[in-house]
């Protein structure tokens, strides 16, 4: 049974490190870290339930004596710890929204280390794992080429660009996690590579090449910075380190491919549609390479985190929230509305919400790391594998200074360093290899998951109006099945056909029955924190995606998910969300009231479960201010949760504006002047701030002043924020007022051209057409207005009625 449960053991390892990069899903809340990270806990409790067999033969060393253990246990500590103090503590057990970097996520790669380590007996072994992440990388750098050539058969809603390109981010959600992967399998395709020719397997060889070059080419289009530098360092290791181990035909393949994948680069930016617009991304991206203006306010405000809580940290996976405090009106009008999830350079991350602690479990394992590697040159057999798990570990070290840490970086790196651990004490040798089977096991089964998970995100109405990309889809495909047939070939060189031995092997019923009892526990673990988180973010993204269009239909969805996930503050807020929508959707008094008490109810719960983020008591505010108009709260209940909001968020562009505006609904001007003055001193070009002071003005009489603060706001700039309409519709009455009729027409077409539906707005522009003598035109915009009252008091004053 233990050999069984090894072979098993290791074909889950092989198709993690394989999918892990590749799948995701546009029908969860998050589409690319979050399936990754539930895989990556499938596969742990898979892991953890084959854990207890006897330790394999071979030296060990003592835990203390391995830094590279120790740091891994170390650091699953200070997780705990960071977790417990948390000022968020279910963000800190569960992650993060879009980072997912939560103390189950760190356990789930503590178990992969450690099984990881206790696999891979041999040097053997660790070359078929790592074939894994080659054939991902063969799959990711293809659909990252088939997305810059226009192919991509998967309609997105949010993409990064530079200079007019659509930046590549394939399978991995962003176009820096795509090129750190791709960097950090180099080495990796390397090494296949040099197999293949070393055992004369020309048609492998190929493959692997080919997978070199495009993620190359990739890596270059990705245009990130940090990926650039990694690549410097991973060429430099691998040739350095393949050439003083005197194998040369290692330098001469990366250098091959690494010219080859100019070559191409260039071809391409020749040949497709898009290429002056890759070679214009290239060139700018070269000329502002050290342009840090964003990150800088970014790394500023963790390392003030950081001095603020210097043991302990604030909270795993907290620096969203934390980072409200420390934000600055600088930095909101560089990346206008940002919350960055992480740190955007792991080292400060973890100083800001693990603090020394957790710094101190890093140095640790990095020490290990570099004591391995020297370990492993001295006593693996086959140096130029050890030199790739460096290369590849030491892409991942450069990257993550620019950039954080996500699944399909995060499994690849605890794999490598598991490896070098283990090849440390020494490879050996099994008495009983594991055969090819297991390895076509782990590539079908690997293929029958990867294979419906892209076609299900599919846009099929994209394929419809495009056939072209059905292309794209066929490449991908084509790149599953080349890379997957090359990995298999290299490993069945030498050996017997495969499913050509007697594989039966004899188990006693008491070991049958503790793996039995061991499975019962797994299928359990993997229901609670797998299936059933997965279905709330199923559920959870079909509400939010009914939100605006059937809010009644995503409060029904919405309550599935947190039915799921109660402890789950995304979802709470969602709800609550939807509700507040359905309150805005109905005009029924009596349904409005009860969809913003399920609102107040939803944000309440997201207080409880979150209390130091900001948005909660703004959204609160907000649904307590529209329960005041209501009559069902006080007024003072809704300026008390602004207040938090702002005390916890103090340049909030947006919580200003949202506070102002509640005031003016409820009736009291003064309150919205301070709020808007306040918003409005932060940001003096942000429009809305000022456009709520002009209607402050108008309420309270100053109309010429209203009238000039209005005209400034229209000229400012709104970022996507509503109101426009709204404010040129008030300015043109205001210039009503100060008998100005042609200034009034300019301000109510541009009215009537945002907001053509308002009955106010095209009022404005007929009083503004009659006060200029233009009966005619007058009457035919109020006759526009049957059933609006003012409208046909004008056309009977008229005598057009």
């Amino acid at each position: 049974m233990p050999a069984r449960a090894g072979t098993v053991g290791r074909a889950v390892l092989f198709v993690l490190l394989l999918l892990c990069p590749l799948v995701f899903s546009r029908e969860t809340v998050e589409a690319f870290e979050f399936p990754k990270v539930m895989l990556l806990l499938a596969a742990a409790v898979v892991l953890a339930v084959l854990a207890p067999w006897a330790d394999p033969p071979g030296p060990r060393a003592a835990l203390v004596r391995d830094p590279l253990r120790l740091g891994v246990v170390l650091f699953i500590l200070s997780a705990i710890v960071s977790t417990v103090i948390s000022r968020a503590q279910w963000i800190s057990l569960q992650g993060a929204n879009e980072s997912y970097f939560g103390l189950l996520t760190v356990l789930g790669y503590a178990v992969l280390f450690f099984a990881t380590r206790h696999l891979c007996r041999s040097a053997a072994d660790a070359r078929r794992l790592l074939l894994a992440p080659v054939v991902a990388a063969g799959v990711a750098a293809a659909y990252a080429v088939v997305q810059v050539a226009g192919l991509d058969p998967i309609l997105y809603g949010r993409t990064a660009g530079l200079g007019g390109l659509v930046r590549p981010f394939a399978t991995m959600g962003h176009p820096n996690f795509l090129s750190a992967f791709l960097v950090m399998t180099l080495p990796l395709v390397v090494l296949a590579l040099v197999r293949a020719r070393r055992q004369r397997q020309r048609v492998a060889a190929g493959v692997f090449a080919l997978i070199g070059v495009l993620s190359g080419v990739a890596i270059a289009v990705t245009v990130s910075r940090g990926a650039w530098l990694a690549a410097a360092a991973t060429v430099a290791i691998l040739v350095v380190g393949a050439l003083t181990g005197g194998e040369r035909r290692a330098a001469v393949a990366t250098a091959a491919v690494a010219g080859a994948a100019a070559v191409v680069l260039g071809l391409l930016t020749l040949v497709l549609p898009v290429g002056s617009v890759v070679r214009n991304a290239l060139v700018q991206r070269v000329g502002d390479f050290a342009e840090s203006s964003g990150r800088r306010h970014i790394w500023e405000a963790a390392w003030s985190l950081f001095r603020d809580h210097p043991v302990l940290g604030t909270g795993l996976d907290t620096f969203q929230i934390a980072f409200a405090d420390k934000r600055t009106a600088a930095y909101w009008a560089i990346e206008w509305n940002a919350s960055p999830t992480r740190a955007h350079n792991e080292v400060l991350n973890l100083l800001a919400t693990q603090g020394l602690v957790g710094a101190l479990a890093v140095v640790v394992f990095t020490a290990g790391l570099l004591l391995a590697v020297k370990r492993a040159l001295s006593a693996a057999g086959d140096r130029l594998l050890v030199v790739a798990l460096a290369a590849g570990v030491a892409a991942f070290y450069v990257q993550d200074l620019f950039s954080f840490t996500v699944a399909g970086c995060g499994t690849l790196v605890v794999a490598q360093a598991a490896l070098l651990s283990r090849l440390a004490e020494g490879s050996v040798e099994p008495d009983d290899e594991d055969g090819v089977e297991p390895l076509a096991v782990a590539l079908g089964a690997a293929a029958l998951l990867a294979l419906p998970v892209f076609a299900h995100n599919l846009t099929a109405e994209l394929l419809v109006d495009d056939p072209a990309r059905l292309l794209g889809a066929a490449l991908v495909l084509l790149a599953l099945v080349g890379a997957g047939v090359a990995a298999f070939a290299l490993e069945q060189h030498g050996r017997p056909p495969a499913f050509a031995r007697d594989g039966a092997r004899g188990g006693g019923t008491q070991r049958a029955l503790g793996v039995a009892l061991r499975g019962g526990l797994g299928v359990v673990l993997l229901l609670v924190l797998v299936a059933r988180p997965f279905a709330a973010a199923r559920a959870a993204q079909a509400g939010i995606q009914l939100t605006t269009v059937q809010p009644a239909v995503a409060v029904e969805r919405l309550q599935d998910a947190v039915a799921l996930e109660p402890f789950s503050e995304l979802y709470w807020v969602k709800l609550g969300s939807a509700a507040h929508a359905a309150a805005r959707a109905t005009g029924e008094s009596a349904a409005r009231r009860r969809w913003l008490e399920q609102a107040r109810a939803a944000y309440e719960r997201a207080i409880r479960l979150v209390p130091a983020n900001s948005y909660n008591y703004a959204n609160l505010g907000r649904a307590l201010a529209d329960l005041a108009r209501e009559g069902a709260a006080a007024p003072g209940e809704a300026f008390v949760r602004f207040d938090r909001a702002l005390e916890l968020d103090p340049n909030n562009a947006y919580f200003y504006p949202d506070a102002a505006n509640a005031a003016l609904q409820l009736g009291d001007v003064d309150r919205a002047g301070d709020y808007a003055r306040r918003g409005a001193a932060l940001y003096p070009r942000y429009a809305l701030p000022r456009a709520l002071l002009g209607h402050v003005a108008l309420a309270q009489g100053r109309v010429a002043e209203g009238a000039e603060l209005l005209q400034a706001a229209l000229d400012a700039e709104w970022h996507g924020a509503p109101g426009r309409g709204g404010a040129a519709s008030n300015l043109a009455a205001a210039w009503l007022q100060l008998n100005r009729p042609a200034q009034a027409e300019t301000a109510a077409r541009l009215a009537v051209a945002l907001v053509p539906g308002s009955p106010e707005a095209r009022f404005n522009l007929g009083k503004s057409l009659e006060r200029q003598g233009k009966r005619t035109d007058a009457i035919a915009e109020y006759r526009r207005l049957p059933d609006f009252e003012p409208a046909r008091a004008a056309l009977r004053a008229l005598g057009a009625s």
